[in-house]
């Protein structure tokens, strides 16, 4: 049996060796430790001095300097550039090198990764300061994670890193503000687009939210999702700024030493001299007075007609597309409780035709298109919010699609209808390149790889073919729509391009159809209107002036555009007249009050000084040591549970930035004999390499969960694994992975939460699963909503070397999800079956079925029910089986969500409920023909605005061939499920 064993280790181990050879390399500076990959070595010093330069400005500012140094990761995974810190275990800020999704200047920056690195410094410092609990509970349990396999951490997680739990919208706020003005005024502090929102909502009577609708309703429910954490918090902060000045804001900001788990709330009172509610409500009507007088100034002239061609909003839009052919406009959207697709309207009737899916959206262009009317081809982009983007091809006339170009990296493609040639760029390495593919596209040629720093989007080609329209961002923040000669493009020559304006972040840049006038739209007067440049002459004009905001204008003739008119559930199909408008009144910026009432944040700018950070680097490059930098992640002493025996031991996790070694150890004793023949000691040790193999051994495993629970998964004996995941494809939202893994049982009596006795104490189990798994939820939902998932696993019992016995199992699983009747009520599907190779002497090896799984204090998900071995109205594995077929039919009802069911810092953040039937078909002893119905609502709460917990609740009734039963239960779910 060893020998079985140590050899299905060595062949694991074989076949991952090729796998986990990423050579990753580090370098120093003072204050930071840099981990990247040789082809990202270009923006190594670089990054580092733009960290060191923005640590000095915010350090001195919040008046702390984390002691530990502060870990950047570097990646080339997406598409768009990102970053995201945090300060638990380690402090570590992740950054994606490509450059950024921008569009209606959402975005308002300067050099991209000082302007990140100030943004993310600004969660690293003010979460990593401590009072002086916390830094003395650091030193000895250091900054302990939650974790879900033992919930003791929670509360060590809140004694060393509390202020890690404070709402979203207070951490960006902050980070938007300073990054806004550690920038020179260039961030989101002072966005168009921030005051679009505002003034759409005085505008349309949209209510302002608490801070609760925004955690419990709003970022789950809007368009503009998790982004309203960033516009609400700066917009409250900077409202602080203004009122109370800015030492106010960032003393409530400062954790000071006296300061003993104080709250935001307590310490804002402390500060402000009010109470919070009252202030937020201050807020608002603050917020409301400025609108309106913005609203009357633009009022004053002469709006725009703008004709709505429908009253549906849709969310998020990709750049429309004239269709001639049919007096149509194509464009990909993303609206609340509906999938990201790709439709097109009537400019006749206002009909909505759906033409196909997008199963992977962008927050704010959704996709990347462009149409060869010609060829009656529409073009669009796939994995646009992560990974690497294809391109497709649909044909309009046949319906059909296709890939084109897997992994291309190509986005703000362009098609000219003369020459059918595409233009696009691409995002590589951290570069912006052009890149252009002629007809019949087997590849992209590269024509221009701009400087880091330059940044192009918004291609658009002239009908002729001749002028190729773009949008330059520089790292200056200035933002230009320039266009370039094609032919001198593809000849080779210098790249040289004629300016058209810099005024107003202009951006989707269109043409007409005789290519003498080029259309934009920008932000000249604070709100965003339509400008026309003619070429023959070189005028520019206005217009439009209305109040909300005009995008991506379309020729349609010289009397009318197509336009994307703002509103609060996001952008409404329109049109306006093609003519100038009279006059456009400027709207007053929030930033400019800020800066009136506190003019030093003018000098707070750092970037412009042009001081270089790069005597700070003191290091070489060196290859990345995993070793040498794992790190305690947490050391804390913990309660578990062992059947019916409490168990004392220390719980410990180590692991380095980049987890290519990740190991757990809970090491535990029984004092206190409620079991005089059970097991002392306890030990569970789990270890991951490069999270593709894993290695765990159990010697009388504990479970935290068996304190509370009748049914005990401590197990007496030992258990060995070791396992191998790998991702055959990962091209998000479809993932096929396969996991394979070894488990050598010794001295083991029950299996199944000890439930099922084994026929023998030392066995072995192998076993291989392979999932394919292609599921997507739209704005809204709580759970899976639309597609399939494929699973199969073949597993090998074996004993008794001297004498060897074997069994088998198959299982085959197939789930299909869709919605019907309204938004998020979702339909599930689910077909089971499982073949089974009998032993009698390996009775663990047959199938088990029966129960909800639940249990009165749970770490598995709350709906357990759609494991395929469960059936509830029966015990838990008290059907026994040789084969079987398996069917289940479930309706997910839409999550019920409340912005007023809390208390303190615990709220409800929604109710789902499902009801269900399952039938199985089986070769049992004790019945072939089984079915339920049942039914489970879940409460999810949410704690310190960053915890989970979900309560389960669930009845089912059960009839089979010569009997019924039914069964409850009552269930908690400790952390996020």
């Amino acid at each position: 049996m060893r020998k079985l064993f140590f050899l299905s280790v060595i062949l694991l181990f074989w076949n991952t060796r090729n796998n986990c050879q990423v050579r990753w390399y580090e370098k120093e500076s003072e204050n930071f430790k840099i981990i990247y990959l040789l082809e990202q070595t270009h923006l190594v010093n670089h990054v580092l001095s733009s960290a060191e330069k923005a640590l000095s400005s915010l350090s001195k500012l919040l008046e702390y300097n984390p002691e530990e140094k502060i870990s950047i990761i570097i990646y080339d995974i997406n598409d768009y550039g990102l970053g995201a810190a945090t300060t638990v275990p380690q402090n570590i800020i992740r950054l994606s090198i490509e450059p950024f999704e921008i569009g209606y200047e959402n975005m308002l920056y300067t050099e991209r990764f000082y302007w990140l690195l100030s943004h993310e410094l600004v969660h690293i410092i003010l979460n990593d300061k401590s009072t002086d609990i916390e830094s003395f509970f650091r030193k000895i349990f250091a900054k302990v994670p939650p974790e879900q396999e033992q919930p003791v951490s929670i509360l060590y997680s809140l004694l060393t890193n509390y202020g890690r739990y404070n709402p979203r919208w207070y951490q960006e706020g902050i980070a938007v503000y300073l990054e806004t003005w550690l920038n020179g005024g260039l961030g989101r502090a002072f966005s168009n687009f921030d005051e679009m929102i505002f003034r759409t909502m005085i505008l349309e009577n949209i209510n302002f939210p608490s801070i609760i609708n925004i955690e419990t309703i709003d970022t789950h429910n809007s368009f503009l999702l998790e982004t309203l954490y960033y516009f609400y918090g700066t917009r409250f902060v900077s409202y602080l700024s203004i009122v109370y000045g800015n030492q106010k804001v960032l003393e409530w900001y400062k954790s000071y030493h006296p300061d003993i788990y104080s709250g935001i709330f307590s310490r804002f009172q402390d500060v402000f001299n009010i109470e919070f509610d009252y202030a937020w409500k201050n807020f608002i009507e603050y917020e409301k007075k400025f609108q309106n007088k913005n609203i009357s100034k633009l009022s004053e002239y002469k709006q725009t007609n703008i004709k709505p061609l429908t009253d549906e909003a849709f969310g998020w839009t990709a750049s429309p597309l004239r269709y001639k052919k049919d007096n149509s406009i194509i464009f990909g959207y993303h609206k609340s409780h509906y999938l990201a697709s790709i439709g097109k309207i009537n400019l006749s009737t206002g009909k909505i035709e759906y033409i196909t899916t997008i199963p992977s959206p962008s927050i704010y262009q959704v996709s990347s298109t462009a149409i060869n009317e010609k060829s009656d081809l529409l073009f669009f982009t796939t994995n646009n919010n992560m990974l690497f983007r294809d391109l497709w091809v649909y044909d309009l006339k046949t319906k059909e699609k296709k890939m084109l170009f897997e992994n291309v990296r190509i986005g703000y493609i362009t098609v000219s209808d003369s020459t059918s040639d595409i233009w696009g760029i691409e995002h590589s390495n951290g570069f912006a390149t052009l890149m252009y593919s002629p007809y019949p596209y087997t590849e992209f040629i590269p024509i221009i790889k701009f400087n880091i720093g330059e940044e192009v989007s918004n291609l658009s080609v002239s009908p002729s073919g001749k002028y190729l329209a773009a949008v330059l961002h520089r790292n200056n923040g200035n933002q230009l729509l320039v266009m370039f000669d094609c032919n001198s493009l593809l000849s080779g020559k210098p790249s040289d391009f004629i300016t058209i304006t810099d005024i107003g972040s202009p951006e989707n840049p269109s043409w007409s159809s005789d290519n003498n006038s080029l259309y934009w739209n920008a932000y000249n007067n604070g709100v965003s209107n339509i400008y026309k440049k003619d070429l023959t002459n070189g005028n520019i004009e206005v217009l439009s002036h209305t109040l909300k905001g005009l995008f991506k204008p379309v020729y349609l003739n010289d009397d009318s555009l197509f336009v994307f008119e703002f509103s609060g559930k996001g952008f409404i199909p329109s049109t306006i007249k093609n003519k100038p408008a009279e006059h456009l009144p400027a709207v007053e910026y929030l930033g400019e009050k800020i800066i009136e009432k506190n003019p030093e944040v003018i000098s707070w700018d750092t970037l412009s000084l042009g001081i270089d950070y790069k005597d700070k680097i003191v290091g070489e490059q060196k290859d990345y040591d995993a070793f040498g930098n794992i790190g305690i992640d947490s050391f804390i002493p913990v309660i578990s549970g062992f059947q019916d025996q409490k168990v004392l031991g220390i719980y410990s996790q180590f692991s380095d930035p980049l987890h290519i070694h990740d190991l757990k150890v809970e090491i535990g004793y029984s004092p206190f004999n409620e079991n005089p023949v059970g097991p002392k000691f306890h030990m569970k040790v789990i270890y991951n390499y490069n999270r593709k193999v894993k290695f765990i051994f159990n010697q009388n495993a504990t479970d935290f969960y068996d304190l509370f629970n009748s049914r005990k998964r401590g197990m007496i004996g030992r258990k060995i694994t070791l396992g191998y995941s790998h991702y055959w494809k990962y091209d998000n939202p479809h993932k096929i992975q396969q996991n394979a893994e070894v488990a050598f049982y010794n001295g083991v009596e029950y299996i199944n939460d000890n439930l099922v006795r084994v026929s023998r104490p030392d066995f072995i189990v192998a076993q291989t699963n392979y999932s394919s798994t292609d599921l997507r939820r739209s704005i809204g939902s709580s759970d899976f909503e639309s597609g399939e998932k494929y699973d199969f696993t073949l597993r090998v019992f074996g004993d008794n070397p001297d004498d060897p016995q074997f069994a088998g199992q198959l299982i085959g699983e197939w789930d299909n999800y869709f919605n019907i009747l309204v938004p998020h009520n979702t339909m599930h599907i689910q077909f089971a079956s499982g073949y089974h190779v009998d032993n009698k002497n390996l009775r663990q090896a047959r199938f088990y079925f029966g129960g909800f799984g639940n249990r009165y204090v749970e770490n598995e998900d709350v709906k357990q029910y759609r494991k395929v071995f469960r059936f509830s109205g029966i015990p838990i594995y008290s059907m026994e089986a040789e084969r079987f077929i398996k069917i289940m039919i479930e309706n997910n009802l839409p999550p019920l969500r409340f912005a007023n069911l809390s208390f303190s810092q615990h709220f409800i953040n929604h109710i789902d409920a499902s009801i269900y039937s399952q039938a199985i078909l089986a070769k049992s002893d004790s019945a072939e023909k089984w079915i339920n119905i049942g039914l489970q609502g879940n409460i999810v709460f949410k704690h310190w605005f960053n915890l989970e917990s979900t309560f389960s609740a669930g009845i089912a009734k059960a009839w089979w061939d010569n009997g019924e039963d039914w069964q409850w239960f009552l269930s908690i779910k400790l952390l996020k499920n």
